[in-house]
């Protein structure tokens, strides 16, 4: 997932980005297709190992809480730009 410039240099520059925003939608909704491709992608490559139960209980939400815990670790270790930031409560 790339940012255009714009939405780039403000995340890259902490600034927050507004609730309801056509902005905050777009990293929304990429966001999703991003994780539901990646979830379609390991069942694939889950499911050719010849075990047809390989990909049971992996969803979305487990796609997206791991790569939100992934994600975590590395901002702590330093390893990761900034994420955007939205004051909201729905995240």
């Amino acid at each position: 997932m790339v940012y255009n410039e714009e939405l780039s240099n403000l995340v890259d520059e902490n600034h927050e980005i507004l609730a309801g925003s056509a902005m905050e939608l777009e990293i929304r909704a990429a966001t999703i297709i991003c994780v539901d491709r990646l979830v379609e992608e390991t069942k694939k490559l889950r499911d050719s190992e010849d075990d047809s139960t390989a990909s049971d209980g992996l969803s979305a939400i487990v796609m997206d809480w791991l790569l939100w815990q992934e994600g975590e670790k590395k901002e702590m270790a330093g390893q990761m730009k900034p994420h955007h930031k939205v004051r909201t409560i729905f995240y």
